[in-house]
């Protein structure tokens, strides 16, 4: 028998031994086929290809310093602006696929180069199991990521329109870099609920507020306009010289600034000519007048967004002062449906999106349900409660359902290039202080507004520093008599598609069919401190 064909022995110390599962030889390997999955280079370094492996090393600790630096350096509005930029985005997204298959083929090849002979199929098989969970571990909040970017970046291109293909009678001029605001201090957005769900035809706009942003504070003053106020003015031009006198005629619903949505762009087609949504556009021009501001932007969101918004926030913890019913609507006798169901009295209720919406706006009911300024405070209660939940880790965690939410309940004109400046405003808005002016018949006739006094108590908003009352009265002459409340001028966020019952307001019935009972002389239950129906008040104030 040759040398060659002597049966080879293994070495001393039992090397075979050592590659059973329990061996050190295989534990060994094990543990370096995992850190070469958990650390780029180690594993070709480990199996002696020293020179590539501490290339990749060397990358890969580079790569983590660069990632860590620009993370401590950008802050939150650097990456704001990352965020609301949908090239950047997506390369984010592809980037994260790519950095995913380098790691998993330097994984592969380690554990190719690792793998040591005579591995029994067991063996084999344990290793590859083991080494694939780890890689599982590690690739997988990368593709998560890279799914978050691909998402974020097809929300802004669906959402937000390119301002190049994007065309508009109010929003200013092309903004630069060095400034994104083309010199303006206040950027002014049109705010509008409508009632445009599922189970409706048609779209009407029955919230209508402008927020009016300070684009260097963030300062913020919100101006609540009722959806019935009449005589709006129109602007200089081709409106105005139909309505001199104001956006007038009969019957008198058909006039009020919520039907402009709808009825202005019918009217002049020839006007509203490529404008993505004409409506908006009209009631932009319209409220604009009417506040003496020039409204830049609008965003518009429906009912089912609003719902569809709370659900994918895992609803919302609010204190509920008194029971409030669901589903109830106005009858041609002036009392109110049976409730279909009811939101029970406690602190920190927690309340689903459906709730949340009837919270919002029930408006016939039992006292003080059917009181106009307690809904006009469960709103704005219920806006401050939304804001604050909604922190980082819940954007985050429930990121894919919020965006769904919103894509599909949306409308606005921003453009996507300007996206990166609203995010870093966004910003500023968070650390700023918030009011609310509502212009209810405490301020203004709805019938016979004086848009002069309108235009008077805007600019002092806007002007009063945030500590400084803003005006709290109108003169006695051009306020509604105490008999003459105007309730459907007190604006609901999710709109008011159920005032309208053959003309019957059932805020007017106190007693919810109980005409018995008594009615309070201004309106409330006794049990307010604040005033929330005249001034521009600090939003966390109301509640």
């Amino acid at each position: 028998m040759s040398p060659q064909d002597r049966p080879r022995r293994p070495p001393s110390g039992d090397a075979g031994s050592k590659l059973r599962p329990g061996g050190s030889g295989y534990a060994r390997f094990l543990r370096r086929a995992v850190l070469g999955v958990l650390i780029p280079g180690v594993g070709l370094i480990a199996a002696g290809r020293r020179r590539i492996g501490y290339v990749i090393l060397g990358g890969f600790l580079l790569g983590l310093a660069v990632v860590g630096f620009y993370m401590w350096r950008a802050g939150q509005v650097r990456l704001a602006r990352l965020g609301a930029d949908a090239d950047r985005v997506n390369l984010i997204g592809y980037g994260l696929l790519g950095v995913a298959a380098v790691w998993l083929l330097i994984a592969v090849v380690s554990f190719y180069l690792l793998e040591p002979p005579r591995l029994h199929v067991a063996q084999r098989l344990l290793a590859v199991v083991i080494v694939i969970a780890v890689a599982a571990a590690v690739v997988t909040p990368m593709g998560i990521g890279s799914h978050y970017a691909f998402t974020q970046r097809d929300f802004i291109q669906s959402v937000f329109p390119d301002e190049e293909e994007r065309h508009s009678l109010t929003i200013p001029p092309a903004a630069t870099n060095e400034d994104p605001w083309a010199g303006e201090q206040r950027v002014n957005v049109l705010l509008l609920g409508s009632d445009g769900g599922a189970d409706r035809d048609g779209v009407r706009a029955d919230t209508i507020m402008v927020a009016s942003v300070d684009t260097v504070s963030g300062d913020t003053a919100l101006f609540s306009i009722p959806r019935n106020l009449q005589h709006t003015p129109f602007p200089e031009g081709p409106l105005r010289d139909v309505y001199p006198d104001g956006y007038r005629g009969a019957p008198e619903a058909e006039f009020w600034v919520s039907s402009i949505y709808n009825n202005i762009p019918a009217e002049f087609p020839e006007y509203f000519e490529d404008i993505d949504n004409p409506g908006a556009e009209a009631t932009k021009l319209a409220v604009g007048e009417a506040l003496g501001l020039n409204i830049d932007y609008y965003v518009m969101v429906n009912l089912d967004g609003f719902q569809a918004l709370v659900n994918a926030l895992g609803g919302v913890v609010i204190d509920v002062p008194y029971p409030i019913p669901m589903g109830t609507q106005a009858t041609s006798w002036g009392t109110c449906t049976p409730a279909r169901d009811w939101i029970d009295e406690g602190e920190q209720q927690h309340l689903t999106g459906g709730q949340a919406l009837w919270f919002a706006r029930a408006r016939c009911g039992p006292p003080p349900v059917s009181d106009d300024y307690e809904r006009m405070r469960r709103q704005r209660c219920l806006l401050g409660a939304i804001a604050e939940q909604t922190n980082p880790f819940t954007l985050l965690t429930r990121y894919l359902h919020l965006e769904s939410a919103v894509r599909d309940n949306i409308k606005t004109d921003i453009g996507r290039q300007r996206l990166e400046d609203f995010a870093e405003l966004a910003l500023r808005v968070q650390e700023a202080e918030i009011r609310s002016l509502p212009f209810t018949n405490e301020i203004i006739q709805y019938h016979s507004p004086d848009f002069d006094l309108i235009r008077e108590f805007v600019q002092e908003s806007l002007e009063a520093d945030a500590t400084e009352p803003s005006p709290t009265e109108a003169p006695a002459e051009d306020r509604l008599p105490a008999d003459e409340t105007d309730h459907d001028a007190i604006v609901d966020i999710t709109g008011d598609p159920d005032g309208d019952a053959q003309g019957v307001d059932p805020l007017h019935d106190h007693t919810n069919g109980d005409t018995d009972a008594p009615d309070d002389a201004d309106g409330h239950d006794g049990t307010d401190e604040i005033d929330d129906s005249v001034g521009a008040q600090p939003i966390d104030e109301v509640c």
